[in-house]
């Protein structure tokens, strides 16, 4: 099982070349324009303000997750099973898929914020930066159970799109997005429901306790994702 679930995970790796393309795009972009306002600061014709501030450059790489787990389910799924693989190989390989690029985009992220962002501080965006680590108050941690904890949360994240977008040919899947928007929608102006609301992104995001949080995003994102047993057994190849 292990051995078929890396194949699938490195099959998966290798052929996401639209969200590899996009996320090239983006990062580049903002590289350059950094470049760039860099070299006019230098040369004194950009001053900029001490307030401003920039998304981390690490975050960036957030955008390979996201659409990763949406491109996998319904583009590969097929795929796969026509080139021989099990659904079970297809459903231990995407979730070992997501814990890869959860581990690495997270590394990323974290040494791009003390190296990069740091740099970036210093010479033009005095104000600093948006970045998941310090707004999440994870940073309050280390860098190694801040590490862990931005993990933990972007497996879950990722796992949560998986399933979702894996569902979008049956009604089920309708109905998941529906309900998704209607409890938003409905606990939010509702105090005690938006309590209920708070307490949950409390629990997965801001928890003072990191060991607490890493657990519950871990324990949400294996309940979430075993749900594709269900998806996959009725899914037409």
């Amino acid at each position: 099982m292990s051995k078929k679930m890396f194949v699938v995970a490195g099959a998966n790796l290798r052929n996401i070349k639209l969200p590899y393309i996009i996320t090239a795009i983006v990062v580049g972009c903002i590289l350059v324009q950094d470049i760039v306002f860099v070299i006019l600061g230098a040369a004194g014709v950009f001053k900029n303000p001490e307030g401003n501030m920039t998304v981390s450059f690490g975050n960036y790489f957030f955008i390979l997750l996201i659409l990763g787990a949406i491109f996998m389910p319904l583009a590969h799924f097929r795929k796969m099973m026509n080139l021989g693989a099990k659904r079970a190989d297809f459903f231990w390989g995407c979730l070992a898929t997501h814990a890869i690029m959860a581990g690495a985009i997270s590394l990323i992220s974290t040494i791009l914020f003390y190296t990069y962002d740091t740099a970036m501080v210093s010479l033009m965006y005095r104000g600093g930066t948006l970045d998941v680590l310090y707004w999440f108050g994870w940073l309050n941690n280390g860098a190694v159970v801040a590490f862990f904890q931005q993990f933990a949360f972007l497996f879950l994240f990722a796992c949560v799109l998986h399933t979702l977008s894996a569902a979008q040919d049956k009604w089920y899947g309708w109905a998941a997005d529906v309900l998704i928007i209607a409890v938003i929608s409905v606990f939010t102006p509702i105090a005690p429901l938006r309590a209920a609301l708070l307490w949950f992104f409390y629990m997965i995001i801001f928890n003072a306790n990191a060991f607490v949080q890493i657990a519950v995003c871990l324990v949400l994102a294996v309940a979430v994702y075993s749900l594709n047993k269900l998806i996959l057994a009725r899914k037409l190849i």
